[in-house]
C-alpha cells in the first residue's frame, strides 16, 4: 500500500526525458540503403536485385575485406595442456614419497584385533579375519557349484563327443594366471606381547 501511495505521488512530478538511444549494426550483405523511406513495389525490388551485385559476390567481397583478428589464445601466455601418455611408475612413486607433506603418514591408530589377535585400523574390520571368511564363502560356492553339475556315466568315447570341453585363449589363460600380475594385499602381522 505504501508504494503505490509513493508512485502516486511521483506521478505528478515532471522528469527530463532522455533521448532515445539506436544502436545500427552494419550489415556486410544488405544491399545499400536507398534514400526514400517509403516501400518500393515489387517489381522495383526484382530490377534492383538484378542489377546489383550477387549474394555470393558480396560475401566474397567481406570475407576478402575483413581485417584478420590473431586468435585470443596465441601468444597470451595460456597453454591448452592435456597429457599424452599414462603416469609412469616412477613418478607416482616420486608424488607418493615426495617431500613436505606429500610423504606417506605413519598409521598411529592401530589395534589389534579381538578375534584373531592380527594389528588392524582403529574402528575398521581386521583384514585378516576378512580374508579369511572370504576363503570360507569361496569353498562353499565352489562345492556347491560342483554339486550342480551331472554328467552321466559313460565311457571315454562318448564323454568326449558329448562334452568335447572349451579350448581356452590366450587371453583367459593369462586371466587364470593372476597371482602372477595382480597386486595382493600383504598379511596383517600378529601382535607380539611384550615382556614386562
Amino acid at each position: 500500500m505504501s508504494l503505490s501511495i509513493g508512485l502516486g505521488r511521483l506521478s505528478g512530478l515532471s522528469l527530463p526525458r532522455l533521448p532515445e538511444i539506436s544502436i545500427r549494426i552494419p550489415n556486410p550483405f544488405a544491399s545499400k540503403p536507398s534514400s526514400s523511406s517509403k516501400p518500393s513495389s515489387s517489381s522495383s525490388q526484382i530490377q534492383s536485385q538484378e542489377s546489383g551485385p550477387s549474394l555470393r559476390e558480396r560475401l566474397e567481397e567481406y570475407l576478402s575485406n575483413r581485417p584478420i583478428e590473431e586468435s585470443f589464445f596465441i601468444d597470451n601466455g595460456i597453454l591448452k595442456a592435456a597429457p599424452k601418455q599414462r603416469v609412469s611408475p616412477q613418478k607416482r612413486k616420486q608424488k607418493l614419497y615426495g617431500p613436505g607433506s606429500k610423504q606417506l603418514k605413519f598409521l598411529h591408530h592401530l589395534n589389534r584385533c579381538p578375534s584373531c589377535g592380527h594389528f588392524k585400523r582403529a574402528h575398521t574390520l581386521c583384514m585378516h579375519c576378512v580374508s579369511q571368511i572370504q576363503r570360507v564363502w569361496r569353498r562353499d560356492l565352489h562345492a556347491k557349484e560342483s554339486k550342480e553339475t551331472y554328467e552321466q556315466k559313460l565311457d571315454e568315447i562318448d564323454r568326449r563327443i558329448l562334452y568335447p570341453g572349451k579350448v581356452e585363449s590366450e587371453y583367459e589363460k593369462k586371466l587364470k594366471q593372476k597371482s602372477e600380475y595382480v597386486d595382493h594385499r600383504s598379511r596383517t602381522l600378529p601382535v607380539e606381547k611384550k615382556d614386562k
